[in-house]
Formats: C-alpha cells, structure tokens, sequence
C-alpha cells in the first residue's frame, strides 16, 4: 500500500556490511550478513522516510557524519553479537 516508506538506515546498512566485514578480515556470505543487517537495524533508531534525497538534501555535514558513525557502531556491535552467538564459548 505505501511503498515508498522505508527506513532510511537500511540501504546504508545493506551497503555497508560487506565492505566493513572485509576491512575487518570477517568472511562474508548472504545468511551471515542478513542476520547482521537484522541486528545493526534494531541498534539503531528508527529513521522512517519516502525518499532518501528529501531527508539527506536537508542535513548538515555534522549530521552526515554522524550517521556514519551511528551506522559504523552499529555494524561493529552487530558483528560482535553475531559471532558470540555463533560461538558461545
């Protein structure tokens, strides 16, 4: 019924974890990086929108970078997690 509304977060997230997983040196596959988007996401606020240019066209550089950042902590803490459930021990 709406399509256009979407999280803004998720598209930075879904670009973002392979690249950040191969800064790391994490292997990556799809079933990994699905669960980690999943946990990254609920790290974050929600960030509702209909088009991602209305809300990046109205921030500031501060406020840029502090998306980054926010994504960035996210992404790390959500790895983290993962790998402690993968391997309790």
């Amino acid at each position: 019924m709406f399509s256009s509304v979407h999280n803004y977060y998720e598209e930075i997230v879904f670009k973002r974890i392979p690249a950040i997983m191969q800064e790391r040196g994490e292997s990556f596959d799809v079933d990994l990086g699905e669960d980690i988007a999943c946990l990254a996401l609920n790290l974050l606020p929600p960030r509702y929108v209909r088009h991602n240019v209305d809300l990046v066209s109205s921030m500031s550089d501060l406020e840029h970078a502090e998306v980054e950042n926010k994504v960035l902590k996210a992404i790390n803490d959500a790895i983290e997690l993962s790998k402690r459930r993968r391997n309790p021990h």
